[in-house]
């Protein structure tokens, strides 16, 4: 069973559901440009960096800070669109999540838990 949530990530004024796969491996959060292009963002505005892939290509990522909802947690994280995910999934990466939650990986009973961090765990 893949480790997929939805999590909530407001564009403007609205928010949006979104199933994204816990990588432990991605840098950052990174969504589908279709997925901005759908709500009318301008995903490019973002500040543009490279992140390197599975296969060791890179691919352009525009990162922006959004706010986002993870269970009944709102903070603001580092999010990012790019055209050239080769993967039928969004991800969910490390900056401004993977320290925010204790994040268990159950696989054997496909269990996938976020627990808020408490300062200073």
């Amino acid at each position: 069973m893949a480790p997929l949530v939805t999590i909530g990530m407001k564009i403007g004024d609205l928010w949006y559901p979104l199933e994204v796969y816990a990588d432990s491996g991605a840098s950052y959060t990174v969504i589908h440009a279709t997925v901005a292009v759908g709500v009318g963002f301008n995903y490019q505005a973002g500040e543009r960096t490279y992140l390197q892939v599975g296969d060791g290509s890179f691919i352009p990522v525009y990162l922006h800070k959004l706010e986002v909802q993870l269970g009944g947690e709102r903070f603001t994280a580092k999010i990012g669109f790019s055209e050239k995910l080769g993967i039928r999934f969004n991800l969910l990466g490390r900056a401004d999540i993977f320290d925010r939650f204790k994040i268990c990986f159950q696989e054997g009973q496909g269990i996938l838990t976020f627990e808020l961090a408490k300062a200073g765990t």
